[in-house]
């Protein structure tokens, strides 16, 4: 049975960057380079000034050998203090598809609003459509659309969690 577990950096970083390795699909159309341990501590460390590493926030999906077939990192207090963002959800190519995303997704969800979290984003490659369209069914809804600066069109999406 696998379950999902919090992940520490550098402790995570070995099965960490194998899923990575595993899913570079998604780190080349992501950043155009494959995965490495430099990928590995920027998704799980990197926070804007704002963030502090407290509130950066790695889960995985973990087998009882230890390997994982999925991660999600967020960021609480990303873009305003109550509001939670999704930074990366990655999964194993064999374990897509399946509902993994889903219950992963879920599961953060879950954590924000046990954290009483006003909303949470997540940011899509405009390279990946069936990634938005997977956000799309769980409820998120279009928010804006940016250009990082490094070419790449991103689209924010937005799940609200509390009643205004």
């Amino acid at each position: 049975m696998a379950d999902i577990v919090p992940l520490t950096w550098p402790d995570d970083s070995p099965r960490v960057l194998a899923l990575c390795q595993r899913a570079s699909d998604y780190v080349m159309l992501d950043t155009g380079r494959v995965p490495d341990l430099a990928y590995v501590e920027s998704e799980m460390t990197h926070a804007p000034p704002s963030v502090p590493p407290e509130q950066i926030w790695c889960w995985g999906h973990a087998h009882p050998d230890g390997s994982l077939d999925a991660i999600a990192t967020c960021l609480k207090g990303y873009y305003e203090p109550n509001d939670w963002y999704l930074g990366l959800l990655l999964l194993d190519p064999t374990a897509r598809g399946a509902g993994l995303g889903t219950r992963m997704a879920r599961h953060v969800k879950d954590q924000a609003i046990n954290d009483d979290a006003n909303c949470l984003r997540i940011a899509v490659l405009d390279a990946n459509p069936r990634g938005r369209a997977f956000w799309q069914r769980l409820g998120f809804v279009h928010e804006k659309s940016t250009d990082v600066g490094d070419g790449g069109l991103r689209h924010v999406h937005r799940l609200p969690l509390r009643k205004h």
